[in-house]
């Protein structure tokens, strides 16, 4: 009879945001030892540690590292890597990512004597770009969930039961199939949820009379057995199911056990296996496991503030890599403050983190902005560096109808419209509506206006009944009520020898703002820089950056957006005949369904012939971009905005903003596909 070959890799973290320290060796007792007896008693399992869990538990408990060595050593249990720190690397800069896995395989390689081999995909939050990463790490597999992968791409459903092969940008990386039901099920058995028959029938579904495959059992926290991290305790000997559970399964000779690398090994020349797969898509590019709730915008813009913390790594980040390019940091050190930052990147101090972990956070995150700091303040080549100018302001212009201003820009003022012209851009706002953008077109490099404002009555379809402006602010608070800056303003206008600078400052119910553009003379882009100061803002949606594309201005069968992701470069999605909703709330309490990781700043649109940059500096403050486009077939008709999240709401939304945050967007138009 042929077999289903299942396999298990349990995931130990001793960062789990709600574990104090103080918990540390009781979690080591009560959940890691038992997955080496399972292996002393011949089951076949895997068990995954970060570096720094592995060397947190050594420090606490040597002998459960040297009884997982010498287990390791006789082969009764496998070994899976991960990285330094558990972190979500498509929201991180790639550089970041290289040094985490780098950091990660040097601390197995000294305290285990060996390179895992496998690798668990952190929080299974997957980008392209990542393969390379893993690849260049040494990683001959990565463990990815399969429900999310799958959504999108429709490869054959078969595939789940056979590692494939996950296309990165340069180099292609084999999978071994997590999948969220199935970890679920399998936590819903051993915490008395399913009955072992209804869940001997699940795992029976997945059996074939007539081929050999393989499904996973478990690919999630261990610390979820015989313990409840930051919960109530457990008597439920839940370890001692998982036991009986495995036996069963082992008696049942439909069943096997096995690892991770145990079936790569099995079906290495499988024809089933082996087959070449994108796993993220157009729709999703950023992948994540479990129900939708559960998407990247939870660490990137939710969280215990995870915006201001975001932005205090990436400042950090900054200032190692300006001191490792000027060699004012010896070996020794660079890998310090790399293992450091790759440690405050955590995904567990971003989501319901206990006050003792965040205070952690805290501390070693000042101490090592302050010593970076203090560092560059004594290296001349760094400390001499030009940085980028302010927006520089002549005196107040005021301009007649189509009359030229002073050094060449043209500004013409109608009832509800202000037109702005450099030669390099032409610019038109809407005083009415806090002046937002009506149109914008970049005459050398295209004729007709690319961003702008689409009225309401533009599309008959239903669900686009509204206008949709440009450079505004949309604010949600949890209990709906919405604020916008789309109200009467007055602006500003000065110039130089470089742009134009407009300026429009306008109370909201939320706090004040302050909005300036800057739309250059000598190059096609214009800037957007929004102040917004505030009093007590509560966790809640805010997206700025808002930037809606004018419909038949881009070639929709060439149509494509890009980004970085974490990864090794960017990464672009061709968007005729696909549906995105990064903006849509998943639920009441979860108010964004995705985003990009965008981790250098930039996106570009584009088509065959053009493209538009829109950029931003994460070290100033943290945002992540949402995308959404429809194609309405029967009005030959499509829509395509891109928003900036600030901050979103989810179940760990636990956030409060006092004082002044500003974010400025530069949107530059390029030639050709922007390559």
């Amino acid at each position: 009879m042929s077999r289903l070959h299942l396999y298990t890799a349990f995931h130990c973290n001793l960062a789990f945001s709600t574990i104090e320290r103080g918990a540390f060796p009781a979690v080591i007792e009560r959940c890691y030892w038992p997955i080496l007896r399972l292996a002393e008693d011949g089951f076949p399992v895997a068990i995954e540690m970060t570096a720094w869990t592995l060397r947190e538990v050594k420090a606490i408990d040597p002998a459960f590292v040297l009884r997982l060595t010498e287990l390791l050593y006789a082969k009764k249990i496998e070994f899976i890597g991960s990285g330094f720190s558990q972190a979500i690397f498509p929201l991180i800069p790639t550089e970041v990512n290289r040094w985490n896995l780098e950091s990660g395989m040097r601390h197995y390689t000294e305290i285990l004597g060996r390179r895992p081999e496998v690798a668990l995909v952190n929080e299974q939050t997957f980008s392209r770009g990542l393969v390379d990463l893993y690849k260049a790490a040494g990683y001959k597999s990565v463990i990815m969930d399969w429900n999310n992968s799958h959504k999108y791409n429709n490869f054959p459903k078969e595939h789940v039961y056979f590692p494939q092969i996950a296309k990165g940008l340069s180099a292609d990386i084999e999978v071994v199939w997590s999948h969220s039901i199935a970890f679920q099920k399998f936590q819903r058995l051993i915490h008395g949820g399913v009955s072992v028959e209804e869940y001997m029938d699940f795992l029976s579904t997945h059996h074939s009379n007539d081929e050999e495959r393989s499904f996973v059992l478990y690919t999630n926290d261990a610390e979820v057995f015989d313990y409840r991290p930051g919960g109530e305790e457990v008597k439920k000997a839940e370890w001692a199911r998982i036991r009986e559970v495995l036996s069963r399964i082992r008696e049942d000779e439909r069943f096997s056990l096995s690892t991770p690398g145990g079936v790569s090994e099995l079906f290495k020349g499988n024809p089933k296996a082996g087959h070449r797969l994108s796993l993220e898509s157009t729709e999703t590019p950023v992948v994540c496991k479990k129900q939708d709730k559960y998407n990247p915008a939870r660490w990137a813009v939710a969280g215990r503030d995870s915006v201001h913390i975001n932005t205090e790594c990436y400042r950090v980040y900054n200032n190692i890599s300006r001191l490792i390019e000027a060699g004012a940091l010896s070996p020794d050190e660079a890998e310090e403050y790399k293992e450091l930052i790759s440690d405050l990147w955590g995904s567990d101090f971003r989501s319901n983190t206990i006050d003792e972990k965040f205070q952690y956070f805290q501390n070693r995150l000042g101490w090592l902005k302050t010593e970076t700091e203090r560092l560059l303040k004594r290296t001349p080549v760094i400390a001499g560096g030009a940085l980028s100018p302010a927006f520089q302001t002549g005196e107040p212009l005021v301009h007649g109808a189509g009359r030229p201003a002073k050094r060449g820009a043209v500004i013409t003022r109608a009832e509800n419209s202000l037109l702005i012209s450099t030669g390099t851009v032409e610019a038109e706002f809407l005083p009415s509506r806090g002046f937002a953008i009506k149109k914008t077109a970049f005459p050398g490099v295209f004729d007709k206006p690319l961003i702008g404002t689409i009225p309401h009555g533009y599309y008959e379809d239903i669900r686009l009944g509204a206008d949709f402006f440009t450079g505004h602010l949309i604010h949600v608070a949890r209990d709906g009520k919405k604020t916008t800056d789309l109200k009467p303003a007055s602006a500003e206008i000065t110039e130089n020898d470089a742009s134009v600078v407009l300026e429009a400052k306008m109370p909201l119910d939320i706090g004040f703002l302050t909005k300036t553009y800057e739309i250059s003379k000598t190059e096609p882009s214009i800037s957007l820089s929004l102040k917004l100061k505030v009093n007590g803002l509560l966790a809640s949606s805010l997206r700025l950056g808002i930037f809606t594309f004018m419909p038949g201005s881009f070639d929709a069968d060439t149509l494509w957006y890009e980004s970085i992701n974490g990864g090794a470069g960017p990464e672009r999605f061709y968007l005729k005949g696909k549906t995105l909703s990064h903006d849509e709330p998943v639920s009441q309490s979860v108010t964004a369904s995705s985003c990009l990781g965008a981790t250098d700043g930039r996106v570009r649109i584009g088509d065959a012939c053009k493209a538009l940059e829109i950029s931003t500096d994460k070290s100033k403050l943290f945002s992540v971009p949402l995308l959404k486009h429809m194609e309405l077939a029967e009005e030959g008709k499509s829509f395509l905005r891109l928003q900036h999240s600030v901050g979103e709401v989810d179940d760990t939304a636990w956030w409060v903003w006092r004082g002044v945050n500003e974010i400025t967007f530069k949107i530059k138009a390029l030639k050709g596909d922007g390559k």
